[in-house]
């Protein structure tokens, strides 16, 4: 476990010191004081409309982050080598997997709330700030941590920047279509592209439980179900990385 955790650390380290990871964060921060201003040109309801517009940026920028961290870290590793000395200091794959999954959580919920933090004091000084947004962020997190173990997972099967990361962006984008997904699988009763949408809809990550707009003002919303849903398919993601990676030729 200890191994894990320094891996973990290692990773978020090494995030932080990346030219784009930090160009994207410092965009990330202009992008929060620039909302800030919608206050004095909305029209109507312009604390509400800085509190969404921030939360989408938020949500976006990070996601950006995400998917061009986890979906190139391994494949940057296997380039500089640096991948094959930490697995000849007694570092299993599996524990190398895990570590990488888990420095990059680390990693989108500091960056979530650090952007998300700047927006909330613009909203604590306009008297918008809630609980409500607290737990818009760490829904956001949560969506995010996913699309990190999935990008990890595409680095691993895929030799390519390129590759692993528009399926990455891919995935992000289905995860969020996945109902659309299920009722166009209703209407091809049947035929062979049900299998298909219907494969889809049981692989792709179901964003439509994590958005905060649908449920997190709803009073009998049972947040253990999601949470136990986000660590069932992270878990889940990791493992099939594992074995794939188990499988590699480095």
């Amino acid at each position: 476990m200890k191994k894990i955790l320094v891996i973990g650390k290692y990773t978020l380290k090494e995030n932080i010191s990346n030219k784009v990871f930090n160009g994207i964060i410092y965009f990330g921060i202009l992008a929060m004081f620039f909302t800030a201003m919608l206050d004095e040109v909305a029209l109507y309801e312009g604390k509400r409309v800085i509190r969404d517009s921030g939360l989408f940026l938020t949500e976006l920028l990070v996601m950006l982050i995400t998917v061009y961290i986890s979906s190139t870290y391994v494949i940057k590793a296997m380039a500089d080598k640096s991948i094959y000395l930490v697995l000849t200091k007694a570092v299993s794959k599996p524990k190398y997997i895990i570590g990488i999954n888990l420095g990059i959580i680390y990693s989108v919920f500091s960056n979530v709330f650090i952007m998300g933090g700047i927006l909330g004091v613009v909203l604590y000084t306009k008297g918008e700030f809630s609980w409500w947004y607290i737990r818009a962020l760490f829904f956001i997190g949560l969506k995010l941590s996913i699309v990190g173990s999935i990008g990890v997972f595409f680095s691993i099967i895929s030799d390519s920047f390129v590759t692993a990361t528009i399926f990455t962006l891919f995935t992000y984008i289905l995860g969020h279509g996945v109902m659309e997904i299920k009722a166009i699988s209703e209407r091809m009763t049947g035929t062979f592209f049900q299998w298909i949408l219907d494969a889809l809809y049981i692989i792709l990550p179901k964003f439509n439980l994590l958005n905060y707009r649908d449920h997190l003002i709803d009073p009998q919303f049972n947040y253990f179900i999601v949470l136990g849903y986000v660590v069932v398919y992270i878990t889940c993601v990791v493992a099939a990385t594992i074995i794939i990676f188990n499988k590699k030729r480095l």
